[in-house]
């Protein structure tokens, strides 16, 4: 037999028997996942998501952020939004100022494409007077507000028409992210409810709501609940959001998202989705939840000994 027809039976060979191999090992872990119980895979996931600050709902197939996540100790400025679309994260964004009881507050509402994931985030904060602060309110640097100022907070995400997503809780950083769905932020409306402690702050909120663009007509109130639509940005939004940049990243967000449903196509729900994408390898598992790390918006407020423990190796 010529050399070269055993050299093409031996990498056929070798082919078979990889494809047997790889197609042994994806059985072992579609047994191995239908095997484990969801609940199991629920405590896995969420135990990898706590030290990032979030964890994922099931009965709703969303994830959300915790109450005393990470991300609070350094509250809110405009800079976060400025860098965040070198980062893939493509919004619309809201920020709503006013004064109440010797504080400066803002109330801001987002939406849009968080790499592989889209959803919508509401968050309050504030700052006290102090001759360190700008007179700019945009140029301030807010704090997140202690748990006994917490607010009810609701948020009814629509894709279109479509109602996708309706999260209800007391809290200061509300969100709502959906994995592997794409939905550039125009096509999202959030409708944000917010019940406050004082009818005088009710009141502030409504005026500063008023002057960021939104009439009377938009504002639904009932009680100390303001409700407001947020669909088309009513204030300017950062320039690199509106970049060709931004728009690069959109696309990249597009194909991601493609690419995850693809690669889990022969799962259903998201727990059995990351459980084989872990199973594949933890590397791919921790580029698909990328959208929970987002301490690089952070890295110029934030102390080296907090930098350090955020940026140890993922989901270990």
């Amino acid at each position: 037999m010529p050399v070269s027809y055993i050299m093409i039976l031996l990498l056929f060979v070798i082919v078979l028997l990889s494809a047997f191999a790889v197609n042994a090992r994806l059985t072992c872990i579609r047994l191995k996942i239908q095997l484990t119980p969801d609940s199991k895979k629920l405590e896995r996931l969420n135990s990898l998501l706590l030290p990032y600050g979030f964890q994922y709902d099931p009965a709703s197939d969303y994830f959300y952020s915790t109450v005393h996540c990470w991300q609070r100790k350094y509250g809110y400025r405009r800079t976060y939004d400025s860098s965040a679309a070198a980062l893939g994260m493509i919004f619309d964004s809201e920020p709503i100022y006013f004064d109440y009881n010797g504080r400066h507050w803002l109330i801001e509402f987002w939406k849009g494409q968080y790499g592989m994931s889209a959803g919508a985030e509401a968050g309050i904060y504030s700052v006290t007077d102090s001759s360190s602060q700008s007179d700019a309110p945009e140029k301030r640097h807010y704090k997140s507000i202690s748990d006994s100022e917490l607010f009810p907070i609701r948020i009814s995400l629509f894709y279109k028409e479509q109602l996708i997503a309706l999260c209800d809780k007391k809290h200061w950083w509300l969100t709502a992210f959906f994995l592997g769905r794409f939905y550039p932020p125009r096509t999202l409306t959030a409708k944000i409810s917010i019940t406050f402690p004082e009818y005088e702050m009710c009141n502030a909120y409504i005026e500063g709501l008023k002057r960021a663009g939104y009439a009377s007509s938009d504002i639904s109130r009932c009680l100390l609940t303001v409700t407001v639509l947020f669909g088309l940005p009513k204030t300017a939004q950062p320039a690199l959001q509106q970049s060709i940049t931004a728009r690069l990243r959109l696309r990249i967000n597009h194909l991601c998202c493609f690419l995850y449903r693809r690669l889990t196509r022969n799962y259903t729900s998201t727990l059995d989705k990351l459980a084989y994408l872990e199973s594949l390898s933890p590397a791919l598992l921790s580029m698909v939840l990328r959208f929970t790390r987002s301490q690089k918006r952070y890295n110029r407020y934030r102390p080296a000994k907090e930098a350090a423990y955020v940026h140890r190796k993922p989901f270990e």
